[in-house]
């Protein structure tokens, strides 16, 4: 047994038209692994298939469409090893200014979009043994200014994460998170506009360096495979060192 191996098995990677989730999606297949990747329109998801990868159009907001698309899967391929839950969306805005509709935007894709996936696949593979990887931030750790209420959905993925893992041990189902940084790609990159920016987020990052997709793919591959199988319940922070610094 390879203990590091995902080749031929079956990863789900929901929110994969870009960013960080295209990462993944291309690092997983890469690897060998027989890749299913989600975004919400056809033209979101109009490169994968020429990169090896199945599309398909899913809104984690829509239950019945998330359990459509899980039985289909499931139906394809006869088994779902992996379960990524990247799909998520992020919000700018001061605690004092946020608006209800922003907030309930944040819950609906970043919460219950996750419960919504995760329910859907343990229905379909308890007793048969699977891994959820939930893509939470570090900003579920730490805040920057106008992130509240991302970096509180980032903080609820967590303890989903943990209750999840509790819950399904027993049910042969791991769930674990991933906390990434700031990447080249992703959400993250928003806040790398110019040079300048560029310049001033190295300086807060240890290593020196944005996060590039091999960085968050090895994680990834990690808790999808064999070398992971007695891990649940944990998240790993992929950052650069960013939060086990103090700046003074």
């Amino acid at each position: 047994m390879e203990l590091f191996s995902v080749k031929e098995k079956t990863v789900l990677i929901t929110g994969a038209n870009r960013g960080l989730g295209k990462a993944l999606a291309l690092g997983f297949k890469k690897a060998g692994a027989l890749v299913t990747a989600t975004g919400r329109s056809v033209d979101s998801i109009s490169w994968m298939k020429e990169a090896g990868i199945k599309g398909v159009i899913l809104d984690v907001r829509d239950k019945e469409q998330v359990q459509t698309v899980m039985k289909d899967s499931l139906k394809e391929t006869g088994n779902l090893d992996c379960l990524i839950n990247n799909s998520g969306i992020t919000a700018k805005t001061p605690m004092s200014l946020i608006k209800d509709s922003e907030v309930d935007d944040l819950l609906e894709t970043n919460l219950k979009g996750l419960i919504h996936t995760s329910q859907a696949y343990y229905g379909l593979q308890k007793n048969k043994g699977g891994s959820i990887i939930n893509i939470a931030s570090i900003l579920a750790h730490s805040v920057i200014p106008a992130t509240g209420s991302y970096c509180a959905s980032k903080g609820a993925v967590l303890q989903i994460t943990r209750s999840m893992a509790i819950e399904w041990a027993r049910k042969k189902i791991r769930v674990n998170a991933i906390c990434p940084g700031f990447f080249e790609a992703g959400m993250a990159s928003d806040h790398n506009k110019s040079v300048a920016v560029e310049a001033r987020l190295k300086s807060t990052i240890p290593v020196g360096r944005l996060g590039k997709s091999d960085d968050l793919t090895g994680a990834a591959i990690f808790l999808a495979s064999s070398a992971s199988s007695y891990v649940t319940g944990q998240s790993i922070i992929v950052d650069g060192g960013v939060l086990s610094q103090i700046r003074v």
